[in-house]
């Protein structure tokens, strides 16, 4: 069976592109979106599977519903817009100053940095008017033009797992973290009301699979409630929160709360635009600020002032001193989320959080300069292990980060970057250039350089080391259309680490490359063929090493990837792909893997019921040879899984619009191992070589 499967999708892979000329469709959005993940999520841990995207894809929901006019649109919101660079937000402006306002999107053409792929990938996000927009804020019209939004989700693995066995009273008495607590049913539920991007109100709830719900432990209900109200473009009031939300400041050395866009196979797009103060409607428990803020804008000065105030999972152990009483610390903090145990929910809220802080900025078109000042305090001191690679992090109960940064463009030429200062004066900085060398060729340069004493608990820069310290590092991206139809992307970085990381006992180096070939001749074929590789080091394996003291050793993981995607009519797109992995650590045998999938998408406009399903197959020597493969969901929901050992995984995403603002979706997935007796591991195992999980989403808009 597995013969036949792995012909059928090959020959799907290789001869269905022939299908795909001559077709016309829209800009696919879906498609924009899901490669913003697959960038996110490779940068994130290699694809962890609990990190939640919503927050970092909401602008992009929203301008979807609310496109941004490009004839009225200010400097920062077309600095929101991800694929757009801030030299051709600037020629676009100058051009409607010079020669009036546009009169279609493909005006845009005249525009030095537009290019047809680029407005391809604007259209849903934009549109050209020449009605005004409205700058006065009216609640009678707030109410009447407002949109609000109620969105239910429950998901389960139906298979039985190994938290939720039965167990003998006696055992689990012994070993009470044998078994979760709650129920295997995983429930999520947001409320949301928007008004354009001036108003937002909502609620989020989560309950995770394994917790209790409305009794025991939770007799709240949902795990995790997150709320918030926030306005902005109110007159002198460009932004303000209250509840829980966001800030994000400079190039994210000094404060950069939630996620963020880094080093992708996009090459150039490396410099972050801060958006200052943002709404929170994720359900990550940890990167988020609770309490509130506000931004003034006074001409081309803004001043940012915010708090915060939360509780923190952490594990808290106990010291006694001969001269003082006993006292508590926190040698880790969790960022999962996850109560299921009485191990876990012994840790939970376990540590108090207080932040504060401000930013000052001058904005101008070409030159914006920003300084940013933030304090912590914790209600008991962090102290981590006396591993020597810790010897450099944050101990304490209080820090604070100072940080100035800058933005400038001369030309074709865009300048930006950072200098931050911790408060046991640890320096970090960054700097990059962002240049259009030709219309045909755009180029980005970037330095960084982050002391192993720096500490910043809210950094989020665009490093190799998620730690935000201990690093030098020198990008170099790039972003060519040497000819019509046909793109080079990519990037080269070398990064170094002075001082020992975790499972690397003394300083290191690596690096991390990434190149792609375009071809897409029309908005429904495109196809390109992507390498990348990055190597590390770690210590050496003490299975391959007797000597007391273990040197370090290269890690090094390879990918090829060939991906098609095309349009048989317009409503039927089709996505093959097939790649392959090689993994090597020192000098041992390479472990290699391949993984090939064939996507059926079908989206009719006069019809609906909409479905995306997969047939993938998948073979990898070992875990190390993992692939990462991005999988269609429900809206609102995001999965990258990894792919490992041999198997075949399966799904059906369906879609049905029950009544004008009323939508349902259904999500079965199902993954068999023909190589092993169980999947997963710990309380998540199942005793058989085959998983099924399902979705179910309902979605109210009036």
């Amino acid at each position: 069976m597995n013969k036949w499967l792995k012909y059928g999708l090959c020959s799907l892979l290789l001869f269905g592109s022939f299908f795909a000329f001559g077709q016309d469709a829209e800009a696919d959005q879906e498609q924009l979106i899901q490669r913003r993940i697959e960038t996110i999520a490779e940068q994130l841990g290699e694809g962890d599977e609990n990190i939640d995207y919503n927050t970092l894809l909401d602008e992009l929901l929203i301008f979807s519903e609310n496109p941004i006019n490009l004839n009225t649109a200010t400097f920062a919101e077309l600095e929101a817009l991800p694929m757009l660079d801030d030299i051709a937000a600037n020629n676009l402006l100058r051009h409607i100053e010079q020669n009036g306002k546009l009169l279609n999107i493909y005006e845009l053409q005249a525009i030095d940095g537009f290019t047809i792929a680029l407005i391809r990938q604007l259209e849903p996000f934009i549109r050209v008017s020449d009605d005004p927009d409205a700058v006065s804020f009216s609640f009678k019209e707030m109410l009447k033009e407002g949109q609000h939004e109620l969105v239910l989700r429950y998901q389960q693995v139906l298979n039985e797992q190994e938290g939720y066995s039965f167990i003998e009273d006696s055992v689990l008495a012994e070993n009470p973290n044998r078994r979760y607590l709650g129920s295997p049913q995983k429930y999520w539920a947001r409320y949301r009301f928007r008004y354009s991007n001036k108003v937002s109100w909502g609620l989020t709830m989560e309950k995770d699979a394994g917790e209790e719900f409305f009794k025991g432990s939770m007799k709240q209900g949902f795990d995790f409630y997150s709320g918030h109200i926030f306005v902005s473009n109110m007159g002198v009031v460009k932004s303000a929160a209250l509840g829980d939300f966001q800030a994000q400041f400079g190039q994210g050395l000094v404060f950069w709360s939630g996620l963020a866009f880094g080093k992708s196979s996009d090459g150039v797009s490396i410099k972050r635009s801060a958006q200052g103060l943002r709404p929170y409607t994720s359900v990550d428990e940890n990167r988020f600020l609770r309490g509130g803020g506000a931004t003034l804008k006074f001409k081309n000065f803004e001043v940012t002032a915010f708090g915060s105030y939360k509780l923190l999972d952490g594990n808290v152990s106990s010291t006694t001193d001969t001269l003082t009483e006993q006292e508590e610390s926190v040698s880790s903090i969790f960022s999962s989320g996850f109560h299921r145990t009485p191990g876990e929910l012994q840790d939970r809220q376990s540590l108090t959080e207080a932040v504060y802080g401000g930013n000052v900025s001058y904005k101008g078109r070409k030159l914006s300069v920003g300084i940013t000042a933030v304090g912590y305090q914790f209600s008991k001191p962090i102290q981590r292990s006396d591993d020597l690679y810790n010897i450099h992090e944050f101990s304490g109960k209080q820090n604070s980060n100072y940080g100035l940064d800058y933005s400038y463009i001369f030309r074709n030429f865009h300048f930006f970057g950072e200098f931050a200062l911790s408060q046991n004066l640890g320096f970090a900085t960054t700097h990059g250039l962002f240049m259009t060398v030709d219309p045909r060729l755009t180029l980005t340069v970037m330095v960084r350089h982050l002391q192993p004493k720096y500490q910043a608990l809210y950094a989020n820069a665009v490093t190799e080391n998620s730690r935000m310290n201990n690093e030098t590092g020198y990008y170099l991206g790039f972003s060519a259309n040497p000819f019509k139809s046909w793109y080079v992307r990519g990037f080269f970085d070398i990064f170094k680490f002075p001082w020992l990381r975790y499972q690397v006992n003394g300083p290191s180096f690596g690096y991390e490359a990434i190149g792609q070939l375009i071809y897409k001749p029309s908005k429904t074929f495109e196809v390109y063929f992507r390498f990348r590789q990055k190597n590390k080091q770690l210590n050496e394996s003490s299975a391959y090493s007797e000597e007391p003291i273990r040197g370090i050793e290269n890690e090094r993981r390879t990918y090829y990837r060939l991906n098609l995607q095309y349009s048989l009519t317009k409503e039927i797109k089709l996505r093959s792909r097939v790649e392959y992995s090689r993994y090597r650590r020192g000098d041992r045998d390479v472990e290699q893997g391949y993984m090939m999938y064939q996507d059926v998408i079908y989206s009719p406009k006069s019809f609906p019921l909409s479905f995306s399903a997969r047939l993938a197959y998948f073979d990898t020597e070992s875990y190390n040879a993992r692939i990462y493969v991005y999988e269609n969901d429900v809206l609102y929901a995001y999965s990258f899984p990894a792919y490992y050992y041999r198997g075949v995984k399966t799904y059906l995403t369906l879609r049905y619009r029950i009544y004008k603002g009323i939508d349902a979706w259904f999500r079965i997935g199902n993954i068999f191992y023909s190589n092993r007796d169980h999947v997963g591991s710990g309380l998540e195992q199942t005793p058989k070589n085959n998983r099924t999980d399902i979705k179910v989403q309902l979605r109210f808009k009036f």
